[in-house]
């Protein structure tokens, strides 16, 4: 039987883990929250969102499930705003805005969604910035986007961005972690999502910039966003036990 710390250990390793339901049914996606939600603490909709709308977040959220919106949002500040106020009443717990939509844009997000939460007396979203997608390499950067200089430069220049919006966090890479952390003086709390992390030899599957779990934790990732490596797995449970098992380890390493 686990002992009291191991309990506690595994409980916070819950926390730092995000399962991104990437399915198209609605019952199927509800069907795998019940089937995981002792081992995995968030649970992200993207283009489900799109497809089922508030009624799925609700269905979510009755169950007591912590929803992470990744509407990844860029558009006009005031138009961004309305975004903010809707996911505000929804009563998710993260959304991802674009950094490259701007200061104006991202601070927008933040006090529209904080003057919501406080008229309506609940809490707002923790909203974070999409640095660069996990699926561009160096050379999509410089090539087809005709960003110069490094990915690591990109990401840094659009946490500053971030930080200077006041947002919540950022969502970048595994592998950026360490740069970001030195030198920027970014507060205590910030929170770093690390999508493009594995377990030990997984599949990096379309990410170019990967880590494992372990590695990821290590480097200071606040949440860790897996997907395919437990949905596409022949025992999801046991997958996600394998990873909250590693982060659980990590932690205690830490």
């Amino acid at each position: 039987m686990a002992n009291d710390s191991s309990i506690r250990n595994h409980e916070r390793a819950r926390e730092r883990i995000c399962l991104a339901l990437d399915l198209e049914d609605d019952q199927e996606i509800v069907r795998r929250v019940d089937e995981l939600s002792d081992l995995i603490g968030f649970f992200k909709l993207n283009f489900a969102f799109t497809r089922y709308g508030p009624s799925l977040v609700q269905r979510l959220l009755d169950r007591g499930c912590k929803v992470f919106l990744d509407l990844k949002l860029h558009d006009i500040p005031n138009t961004v705003g309305g975004y903010a106020d809707a996911v505000t009443r929804l009563g998710v717990h993260i959304v991802t805005v674009h950094t490259s939509g701007g200061v104006e844009m991202m601070r927008q997000a933040v006090d529209t969604a904080e003057r919501t939460a406080e008229r309506l007396s609940i809490p707002r979203p923790k909203f974070i910035g999409v640095t660069l997608l996990t699926s561009i390499s160096q050379q999509t950067l410089n090539e087809e986007l005709n960003v110069s200089g490094s990915v690591e430069m990109e990401v840094r220049r659009k946490v500053a961005l971030a930080r200077a919006a006041g947002l919540d966090g950022i969502v970048c890479s595994p592998a950026e972690l360490a740069s970001i952390r030195r030198g920027q003086l970014l507060p205590p709390e910030f929170l770093f999502v690390t999508p493009g992390v594995r377990p030990a030899g997984g599949d990096p599957h379309d990410h170019k910039r990967v880590e494992s779990c372990s590695a990821a934790i290590a480097a200071g990732s606040s949440l860790l966003v897996v997907g395919r490596t437990v949905l596409g797995a022949a025992d999801s449970r046991a997958a996600a036990r394998q990873i909250l098992d590693e982060v659980a380890a990590a932690l205690s390493g830490a």
